[in-house]
């Protein structure tokens, strides 16, 4: 089943990802920064958006899977933007598929969003259990609590988010799954494998997402190119779409 796709501008194909929770749209205020220099591509990801939740949801090889048959039918192949969990997925699809692709960014994203004992850079497991457990009993409350971590010390982020907490919610059973592939997917030992060029975007004040995960891919990703933008969050081409279309140029225009 196809995804829900939209596609604006002109020049080299820049293909957008969200993070859990968000649908395309949530890019809508950023593409005229790029659309002069940018084909934008983006997708609904399952049960978000416009795009229904099947049976498989949001599981990691049913997901892969279905974007490699999408880049396999774009005219070229892409320049990756994942944003958040969008990253890691895009991060996966640069690991299996990198013929697809001309190059990723991964943007306030992570190679394992979760702490673990030996990994600091993420989220502690406790908070992301609560989401779980607060998931079934109220979806959009839950959603919401969330979104509002995004742009905590991000108060441009904060204004850009405003009207978007009603959006409609997300499918229930995708966005759980979602959030177990926030859980349980690391690729920190796989990194050494990625062949393509990779530029990593992070704000300084990402309150979910700490930037010494992106520090760390660019120590394990040899010629990887890091913009830190010190006055973003989470969302930084919420708060800083200019600055952000400005990084993207330094690297692929």
């Amino acid at each position: 089943m196809s995804w829900y796709r939209e596609q604006t501008g002109q020049g080299p194909a820049l293909l957008l990802l969200h993070g859990w929770g968000m649908e395309s749209r949530v890019f809508a205020g950023w593409r005229p920064f790029l659309e002069k220099h940018f084909t934008c591509i983006s997708y609904d990801l399952p049960g978000h958006g416009r795009s229904p939740c099947t049976a498989d949801g949001m599981q990691w090889a049913y997901v892969l899977e279905q974007l490699t048959g999408m880049l396999r039918r774009e005219v070229e192949a892409p320049i990756l933007l994942g944003w958040s969990l969008g990253g890691l997925l895009a991060l996966g699809l640069g690991l299996t598929q990198p013929a697809l692709l001309k190059g990723l960014v991964l943007m306030a994203s992570s190679p394992s969003f979760r702490q673990r004992p030996d990994w600091a850079a993420g989220i502690p497991a406790a908070t992301l259990e609560d989401f779980g457990q607060r998931l079934h009993s109220d979806p959009q409350g839950t959603r919401k609590r969330f979104l509002a971590l995004q742009v905590l010390g991000d108060p441009q982020g904060r204004r850009a988010l405003e009207g978007m907490t009603n959006w409609p919610s997300p499918d229930p059973a995708c966005l759980a799954d979602g959030l177990t592939l926030l859980q349980e997917v690391d690729l920190r030992d796989r990194l050494d494998s990625l062949s393509i060029p990779v530029q990593l975007i992070h704000g300084a004040q990402d309150r979910i997402v700490p930037p010494q995960a992106s520090f760390y891919l660019q120590q394990h990703l040899p010629g990887s190119h890091l913009n830190v933008l010190e006055k973003a969050g989470h969302a930084p081409f919420l708060s800083q779409p200019q600055a952000c279309r400005d990084a993207l140029l330094e690297v692929w225009a």
